[in-house]
């Protein structure tokens, strides 16, 4: 049965073309923010680049996770199309955090909801949605999918309705960097801006880039050296749960770091682990591993931190934070913006 035959609620309003302007993006005044743009379209590491990582690496980096459309508008309406050569499912997460786009009302840094645009199972190679915006001057921010490639994005609003740049992120713009899993990348959130990174960047009003590449965050000492190359604001690095076992991630843990801080000197690290600290039994050893990077860089003189994944979800209900046992919900994954966050605003009250 097709639900929205029986619950209008469940069906995405689509608006017509007539009385829109179209805008294909990037172009002015509309800023992004996470991702890059070329001929293949919206792409996170350049494809060159990426395939000398790892083909894992490569096939993630056009996924748009972390990307952002910041802009001002006094539309009454919003309408997004979206076209991709590929479509990304999965049973555990859904096709609205993958694949879809948010749209937030954030003028004056009060967020506030605006609408979810989002493929179906059968969008095969693109969909469209529109959402209803207030018609006065307001800021919004779209959130790029999660997982989904999005090789073509045409935002179309109100013909006559004025279009202008939104604020810049705090702190010079300079990004924090986050580097891990799939976790990091965003699974299993519902909506891109529920990943831990969004919510951060919402409470502390700074821009950053995601480098979680799913299941393919290896530690490899390139990586590294592009993150560095980005003179992140601060480093986060999270990949504990892709090194294959104990061994290899002692083996890369503090040569990632090294080949990080062999480009940039002074951007503060923050070290984490694995947040399902129960589900395998190896954790307090990698904890252990990663400890250890922590007191070897913090006795280099490093500005560095460390977060114990086994408080990312807390004591309450923390068996309601994951879909799986491993990836955080939308519970799991605020609880880890508030750890991993706090952390993170101990950083930029020094800064300040």
């Amino acid at each position: 049965m097709d639900i929205r035959k029986v619950d209008k609620n469940m069906e995405q309003t689509v608006a017509t073309s007539d009385g829109m302007k179209f805008y294909a993006l990037p172009c002015e005044p509309f800023k992004v923010y996470g991702v890059n743009h070329d001929e293949r379209g919206f792409y996170r590491l350049d494809g060159e680049f990426a395939a000398t990582v790892s083909d894992g690496v490569k096939f993630l980096s056009t996924n748009t996770a972390g990307g952002r459309i910041r802009f001002k508008t006094d539309s009454k309406t919003l309408k997004a199309i979206v076209k991709y050569k590929t479509f990304c499912q999965m049973g555990h997460m859904p096709l609205s955090g993958i694949g879809g786009l948010t749209v937030i009302d954030v003028t004056d840094e009060e967020w506030k909801f605006k609408g979810l645009i989002r493929p179906e199972h059968y969008s095969e190679r693109g969909y469209d949605g529109s959402v209803k915006l207030c018609g006065q001057m307001r800021e919004y921010i779209v959130w790029l999918p999660l997982y989904n490639d999005v090789d073509e994005l045409t935002i179309g609003l109100d013909d006559g309705a004025v279009v202008e740049k939104g604020h810049e992120y705090g702190y010079d713009g300079k990004p924090i960097v986050y580097y891990g899993s799939s976790i990091t990348q965003g699974g299993c959130a519902s909506r891109p801006d529920n990943a831990y990174q969004a919510l951060i960047s919402k409470h502390t009003n700074t821009d950053f880039v995601n480098l979680g590449f799913s299941g393919n965050a290896k530690g490899e000492p390139s990586i590294a050296k592009y993150a560095a190359s980005l003179n992140p604001l601060i480093f986060v690095i999270d990949y504990d749960h892709n090194a294959p076992d104990a061994e290899y991630l002692k083996r890369t843990h503090y040569a990632f770091y090294r080949a990080f801080r062999e480009e940039n000197k002074t951007a503060p690290i923050v070290f984490v682990t694995r947040p399902d600290f129960v589900s395998e039994s190896d954790s307090p050893e990698r904890r252990a591993i990663v400890k250890e990077t922590y007191e070897r860089a913090k006795a280099d003189g490093g500005d560095v931190y460390f977060v114990d994944g086994e408080t990312l979800f807390g004591n309450c209900d923390r068996e309601n934070c994951t879909v799986d046992g491993c990836h955080p919900n939308d519970l799991g994954f605020y609880r880890m913006s508030e750890v991993i966050g706090g952390v993170i605003k101990t950083i930029l009250a020094k800064i300040k």
